[in-house]
Formats: C-alpha cells, structure tokens, sequence
C-alpha cells in the first residue's frame, strides 16, 4: 500500500531546500493556529521571512501570486504577530512577507521567490 504525500507538502520541501541554497535558515514549517497556517519561516542575517508556498501544475488557469488574496494576506498577518508573540527575541528583525510559486511544467519545475510579496501595514495593527 503506498501513501499518497500531498503536494502542499511537496511544494515546500522544494521551498525550503530553495532557501536553504539562497543562504536561509528554515526555523519553523507548517505552524497552525486555529485560524491560519504558516507555511515556512526562515531567517538570513537579520531579516525574518514569513514563506507563503504556491505550487501549480502545469496548464493551471491562476498564476501562484494571484491566489493570496486579502484574506489570506490577513491570515498570514495574523498568523506572524502570534508567532511573534510566542518568540519575541526574533521581533527586532526586519520582517518580511514572501511567497515561493513553484510551478511543474513539462520540462520539470520553475521556482520564484517573492521577496516582500505583500506589505502588513494596516492589517491587524501593523
């Protein structure tokens, strides 16, 4: 019987060994909260990274980027002031919103970063 691995899962482990080739540091993978999901936070020198991960098959209609709409913004906002709550040394750093969009084309995979994807100012207080 063979499982069957979901490709969120996937689509970050090729997130993080593509971080971890640019130099960053995966702290934290997939924290839940009630209301939210953190894909990956990663850190390199003194900028904190909250990952949202998009991956695509190839032919899909959406490009990665176009599906972080507001609410998911908000999430994904919300989901790095709680963690920053739980690890106030790591609130000094720079913080920034990412988004890997790792997308399967016939050829094999193409893998964009994002850096500062979307901006928290004006969501939940920032």
């Amino acid at each position: 019987m063979t499982e069957r691995i979901p490709s969120g899962r996937i689509g970050e482990e090729i997130a993080a060994l593509f971080l971890r080739l640019k130099g960053y540091q995966v702290i934290h993978r997939n924290l839940r909260t009630r209301t939210t999901e953190l894909d990956l936070v990663a850190t390199r020198g003194d900028c904190l990274a909250f990952i949202e991960v998009k991956l695509r098959g190839r032919g899909s209609i959406s490009q990665s980027i176009e599906c972080l709409d507001a609410t998911k913004r908000r999430r994904v906002a919300r989901g790095a002031l709680l963690f920053l709550q739980h690890f106030p040394s790591l609130s000094s750093r720079t913080i920034r919103f990412d988004v890997i969009a790792i997308t399967c084309t016939g050829e094999g995979l193409t893998v964009d970063h994002i850096e500062n994807a979307f901006a928290a100012e004006g969501i939940m207080g920032w």
